[in-house]
């Protein structure tokens, strides 16, 4: 049985989202230009892999929020937010031989607030003239230090030279398919006793917060139920922290996550 994804690329003006977008698909059916604004429409294309139909589109360039107001602009950003909200999957395209911009953080955050999975490429690595290992350093620490809720491992390419195109579809694959799996209670308190044994919530007013049962409750998006004591006096850096080793300990990957903190209640209580 085919099972069908909407796969959206995003990315500010001339990071190449269109050449990435032909590679992937193995033919030239975007536009290419270096002039911006070239792709205001949306272009898709069906490629199958395995027993997977992904429908892949490319969305025009979006600019930052107080450039995008012109009017080929404005339905660049109707068009790409209409396509987002629709989508499974997201390719959050870079531009690996600039620096990371407020144009960069504004789309991300657009992304992430729609609860999409998201895939980062750092295209043009081929112009990075200088320490290409600093370069990508530069763009892990960003993502690590400031998206707690998702874990990222961005993918250094060249969409002119090398787009690495079977490497990407199973990594699709494999975010389709882990998405719509609901992880066991056993898995995910196993995780839970590792993380509070290392470093528990610090005291607040005179009493300690206690998570004592975890449970994965959604998959799309990917949602977790927090039981315990006290947690409305969990601190903004503990969860932050709890949710970043929460993802790597579940090995949970480009899939944002959302903890909800309940006090008191049982977590195998269906109602």
């Amino acid at each position: 049985m085919t099972k069908n994804i909407n796969l959206s690329i995003i990315g500010k003006p001339n990071v190449g989202k269109s050449t990435f977008f032909n590679k992937l698909l193995g033919s030239n059916i975007s536009k290419v230009s270096d002039i911006s604004g070239t792709t205001v429409f949306p272009i898709s294309h069906v490629k199958n892999f395995k027993d997977l139909s992904i429908n892949l589109v490319d969305l025009g360039g979006l600019k930052r929020k107080s450039k995008s107001y012109e009017k080929q602009q404005k339905m660049i950003t109707f068009e790409t937010i209409k396509q987002l909200k629709i989508s499974d999957l997201v390719f959050f395209i870079m531009d690996g031989s600039d620096e990371i911009t407020k144009n960069d953080k504004q789309l991300f955050k657009l992304i992430l607030n729609q609860l999409k999975n998201v895939i980062v490429i750092i295209n043009k690595i081929d112009l990075i003239k200088n320490d290409i290992k600093k370069k990508e350093n530069y763009f892990k620490f960003f993502f690590s230090q400031n998206y707690p809720n998702i874990l990222l491992k961005p993918i250094f390419i060249s969409a002119l030279k090398n787009v690495r195109r079977e490497f990407l579809l199973k990594k699709i694959f494999e975010i389709y398919n882990s998405s719509n799996l609901l992880i066991s209670n056993q898995q995910v308190n196993q995780a839970l006793k590792i993380i509070t044994q290392k470093h528990q919530p610090v005291y607040s007013k005179k009493s300690r917060p206690i998570i004592k049962f975890l449970k994965h409750v959604n998959s799309k998006p990917m949602i977790f139920k927090a039981f315990g004591n006290k947690l409305t006096h969990l601190g903004k850096d503990y969860k932050n922290f709890f949710i970043k080793k929460l993802l790597e300990n579940l090995k949970i990957y480009n899939q944002v996550v959302v903890i909800k903190y309940i006090n008191n209640k049982n977590p195998y209580n269906k109602k």
